[in-house]
């Protein structure tokens, strides 16, 4: 039996009262053994200037009492809420829960929203305006808070296609057009180490879609040691990962060739150049004195770290105004 015949969805009222609701935006939140972050979420959610919008949640398989135990709080919670969807289902992986939820969703525009991370109010209502009002554009994206274990703001490139296959600089949490993952075929189920948002991406740049960047703080990221993206980080899954989207995507790549070789050239004769100057070897000397003065985890070193960050935050809200 495959995850997707053995999943057990939880609608509440019927689902026959759920399809006279005008749902726009379905966001999609899986969920394994994220239970201690996932109230959050779904409160963003709610908390959305956007009425038109629903909220299907998928169980991946957690196995984490606590994690259970909130999904059953939340089954209570919005027992006669008829914008709330839950699904349990076998543990198959990010990309199969997305797929899950999505195949499901009844609005036009699709947002994910992974179980630790959360949407400020106005995202839905300012990502729709531009969905709605330009039809070549197919993907909305925008800057984004960072919290948890590193702080400060996420701030993306505006879009550019050959830049897109060199690296992924549009998030996971973007709204975008539902006929889009219809037209690709999903989030490859495969890709379970990461980066199916990328794939996601270029599948839908090469079937002529438009991506709009808002540069605007418009959802919060939570920067964990343990999570998915850190393992994509890993040399070993990272080189697989390219290698797996190259191939998958080869005839694209192979057209921008002559671009990727000249930019990856580029990009290593300025970290040449950085090793080479002076600026390097006085950085690195700076970094030996600071840590034997200054220990990492003691109140000095996080008071110097503070105080040599303070320009950079400065500058980068100055430059936001």
């Amino acid at each position: 039996m495959s995850p997707a015949d053995s999943r057990l969805i939880s609608m509440k009222p019927d689902l026959k009262e759920k399809s006279t609701l005008n749902v726009r935006v379905s966001v999609v939140i899986p969920c394994y053994n994220h239970g201690n972050f996932l109230g959050e979420a779904v409160n963003s959610v709610l908390e959305s200037d956007f009425g038109q919008y629903e909220i299907i949640i998928v169980n991946d398989g957690s196995t984490d009492p606590y994690t259970l135990k909130v999904f059953k709080e939340l089954e209570q919670r919005f027992l006669q809420n008829q914008k709330m969807t839950i699904i349990h289902q076998e543990n198959s992986g990010l990309p199969a829960a997305r797929n899950a939820a999505i195949s499901i969703a009844r609005g036009e525009y699709i947002l994910p929203l992974d179980a630790d991370n959360r949407v400020r109010p106005s995202y839905l209502s300012k990502a729709v305006e531009i969905l709605d009002n330009n039809k070549d554009i197919g993907v909305v994206y925008a800057y984004a808070n960072l919290f948890g274990d590193r702080k400060g703001i996420w701030i993306f490139p505006a879009f550019n296609s050959k830049k897109l296959l060199l690296e992924n600089f549009v998030e996971a949490c973007s709204v975008y057009r539902k006929r889009i993952w219809e037209e690709c075929d999903g989030y490859d189920p495969s890709m379970v180490i990461g980066y199916e948002d990328w794939d996601l991406w270029i599948s839908a740049m090469e079937k002529g879609w438009g991506f709009h960047l808002i540069e605007e703080v418009l959802f919060d990221y939570r920067v964990r040691k343990d999570s998915m993206a850190s393992n994509c980080n890993i040399p070993d899954n990272h080189r697989q990962i390219i290698k797996y989207i190259c191939n998958k995507h080869k005839h694209t790549f192979t057209e921008n060739l002559s671009h990727i070789i000249s930019d990856i050239r580029e990009r290593e004769s300025h970290i040449q150049r950085v090793y080479a100057g002076n600026g390097w070897k006085l950085l690195m000397k700076y970094y030996k004195i600071r840590d034997r003065l200054l220990p990492e985890g003691t109140g000095r070193r996080k008071f110097s770290d503070f105080i040599f960050r303070l320009p950079n935050l400065v500058t980068k809200k100055v430059n936001r105004l």
